[in-house]
């Protein structure tokens, strides 16, 4: 028996061009995946709509972000699939019964998402399987067995053994590890609202403020530059909080010593595209003489791994060059002890800098924020033993618009401190009194989003980050 006619709308010529040509990464997909089959798919579930337990509260949705890497859709209950051979993709829209169209308002216009997505052809979700049987696929690819399963059930006769699990995902971590100019374009802009979030923190904070404060200033401050998502939770740590690397209570009032900074990790997402930005401030409106020389020490370290970034550098070792920075600073300022070149090599090997030091210089920025993409496991040869090896590109040289951060940190966490000082072997490394005179500082992080171009990088951050332009803009405001 011949399958029943299909309802599919086809694309026309258009005026208007899509919000953000996603095609490209379907064909950057396919490329990849490298398919000798006769006709193979790629079929994709996009996120369904959530609420809040046990309640029919709907919560904020966010599209997954594979999905949306392939149709550039921000709302519930679409799949997409495609067609390898004819690069054609298939754009299944929700079927909305009668019922809910008072909640949920009518069925999708199909030449409306024909003009406003970069796909081919909309289908109904209710002839999704007819669809299936009529490319009659030898393959098709998903993400995972989950995803397998919901194939399965628009498509029951599809015989699990063409289902493959295996390759899709890999895949898209690597297509979405090196951006598109359009991409970054996106990224940009992000970037642009949250680094002007950041500046108005830092002009307007007065003493007695929250954290609760300004996380909701910077929310609002991303508004009115039309960014109205969150990249991920801000972080506003003051004080000792500041230590703590993803502190997201937001709910203390900032304390008013003269050595007191307040750390913001915040940035907003643009298109599913985030923006990742940090920068510590003093409370008082001036750095005290300690602050000032441990946020010089981590603005030092970020600025010679900067001057290094360029294709065909090895991520790794910039991580080296920051730790032995730090390294080199913590003995200058006497709280680390080091007689001689020897014992600063014996210092880095037994990972000392880590007390202060203790997660990675960066990682790709994209779709998420800890985008996918060029994490490869670590060799047997590199050893779990050397702590300054990042995980992130560890055995792949930078490349061109590749998008990541630069965070070097320096933090006195009393909890990771002690570990150190107390563990047979490592006490006599630190002095305890230079340790106590700046422990009060809590931490400093100054993070720049970045990318790489062909011949170095362009710093998509714009919040300034020298100590005169901070204090500057504190005391213009005041």
């Amino acid at each position: 028996m011949t399958p029943h006619p299909l309802t599919i709308i086809p694309k026309r010529h258009c005026i208007d061009k899509p919000a953000i040509p996603t095609k490209q990464h379907c064909l950057r997909v396919k490329h990849l995946l490298d398919c000798n089959q006769n006709s193979s798919l790629i079929y994709m579930k996009g996120k369904g709509e959530s609420t809040r337990d046990n309640t029919d509260v709907e919560l904020e949705f966010r599209q997954e972000s594979n999905f949306f890497y392939l149709t550039g859709i921000d709302e519930p209950g679409f799949h997409v699939i495609i067609h390898l051979q004819t690069e054609r993709v298939y754009l299944i829209t929700p079927d909305i019964p009668d019922n809910d169209i008072f909640w949920k308002g009518p069925n999708y216009n199909s030449k409306e998402l024909l003009e406003k997505y970069d796909v081919d052809e909309i289908v109904n979700e209710l002839d999704l399987q007819r669809l299936v049987t009529t490319l009659a696929p030898d393959m098709t690819h998903v993400l995972n067995k989950s995803q397998g399963i919901e194939l399965l059930k628009y498509a029951p006769m599809i015989p699990t053994n063409s289902i493959d699990t295996q390759l899709l995902l890999p895949v898209m971590n690597e297509a979405r590890l090196i951006k598109f100019p359009w991409e970054i374009e996106i990224i940009r802009q992000a970037m642009y609202g949250s680094s002007q979030a950041h500046i108005a923190l830092i002009k307007q904070f007065k003493l007695g403020m929250t954290e609760t404060l300004l996380a909701a200033l910077f929310r609002y401050t991303c508004a009115l530059y039309q960014i109205d998502k969150q990249a991920y939770l801000p972080i506003v740590a003051s004080g000792p909080r500041a230590a703590t690397l993803h502190y997201t209570k937001n709910n203390q009032i900032v304390p008013s010593s003269i050595h007191t900074l307040v750390l913001v990790d915040a940035g907003g997402e643009k298109l599913c595209y985030a923006s990742d930005i940090t920068r510590t401030f003093p409370v008082q409106g001036r750095f005290s003489e300690e602050s000032k020389t441990i946020y010089n020490i981590v603005l030092k370290m970020q600025q010679a791994v900067l001057d290094e970034l360029r294709p065909g550098i090895l991520w790794s070792d910039m991580q080296i060059l920051a730790m032995r920075i730090l390294c080199i600073e913590l003995v200058r300022i006497g709280i680390l002890k080091c007689k001689d070149e020897d014992q600063l090599d014996e210092l880095i090997y037994m990972g000392v800098p880590s007390a202060f030091y203790y997660h990675g210089l960066g990682h790709s920025v994209g779709l998420d924020v800890h985008d996918v993409g060029g994490r490869d496991h670590k060799s047997k040869t590199q050893g779990e033993e050397d702590s300054t090896i990042s995980e992130f590109l560890s055995n792949r040289p930078l490349e061109e618009n590749m998008v990541l951060t630069v965070e070097p940190g320096l933090y006195f966490n009393d909890e990771m401190l002690d570990i150190w000082i107390h563990c047979p072997g490592y006490e006599n490394y630190f002095d305890l009194n230079m340790l106590a005179k700046y422990r009060s500082v809590g931490g400093v992080r100054i993070e720049d989003t970045i990318v790489i171009t062909a011949n170095g990088h362009e710093n998509l951050t714009i919040a300034p980050k020298q100590i005169h332009e901070i204090e500057s803009l504190m005391n213009r405001a005041s």
